[in-house]
């Protein structure tokens, strides 16, 4: 899949360098700059990465072949800021309190040490090489789940594509369509911005590529602004 050209900054002088918190949050986008219908913040957070819950959530189902890679993951550190963006409830939501489906999308930006920087990114895309496929249980029937992943070029300085599954109608699979939420993570030098479209009901493999291509120029103009433009590299496909 293209993705937008956004220049890496390896091999610059600022390669290397790490941020703490306050430096990761002030290079977070603004709600209504990950979606146009994005007007509040909701679920903040700031911290270790490794103190998220999500980092390595939905996985327990995947069996023995990710422990492995699980173990490695949680053991990364590095400060993080992260929050969901949300729409404004409409007045039906607003009259039941219901704002469950309100969220447009989600960024965090963190900021690891170089080597697990790059360690960061292949975890996690191992991850979804190991497990295409597993069946999740729930409180009814259990039900089928899918991961994908894809290694993009010339967005940051390595940027992987990951995608989550699951049949739209589970009581009955032969008759479902399979519904698909996309993640983008990109790395610029030590900072790692994900972005996320899964609660939107328009995402799309090329919608989150453009989302995370403007999450990774704040970055660059917010803590590297100091760094000469290099060229644009990427991972392998």
């Amino acid at each position: 899949m293209p993705s937008p050209p956004v220049a890496g900054v390896d091999g610059t002088p600022a390669d290397g360098q790490t941020f703490n918190v306050t430096q990761v949050k002030s290079a977070l986008l603004r709600p209504g700059e990950i979606h146009p219908a994005g007007t509040s913040k909701a679920e903040v957070y700031e911290g270790d990465i490794n103190q998220w819950a999500g980092l390595s959530a939905g996985w327990a189902d995947c069996g023995a072949q990710v422990n492995s890679l699980l173990e490695e993951l949680r053991g990364l550190h590095g400060p993080r800021a992260q929050y969901i963006a949300r729409r404004p409830m409409t007045s039906e939501e607003a009259s039941k309190r219901d704002a469950s489906r309100t969220a447009v999308g989600f960024e965090r930006v963190a900021s690891l040490p170089d080597s697990q920087a790059k360690r960061y990114l292949e975890l996690q895309y191992q991850l979804h090489k190991s497990c295409p496929s597993y069946m999740r249980d729930t409180d009814g029937a259990p039900e089928a789940e899918f991961r994908a992943a894809e290694r993009l070029t010339g967005l940051g300085d390595q940027a992987i594509l990951t995608a989550r599954g699951r049949h739209t109608n589970p009581n009955d699979p032969a008759n479902s369509g399979v519904s698909w939420s996309y993640t983008v993570e990109v790395r610029i030098g030590t900072v790692i911005v994900t972005v996320d479209t899964q609660e939107a009901e328009e995402s799309s493999p090329d919608g989150a590529v453009a989302l995370a291509a403007k999450a990774a120029l704040r970055v660059r103009d917010t803590l590297y602004a100091q760094a000469p433009t290099p060229t644009a590299s990427g991972g392998a496909g």
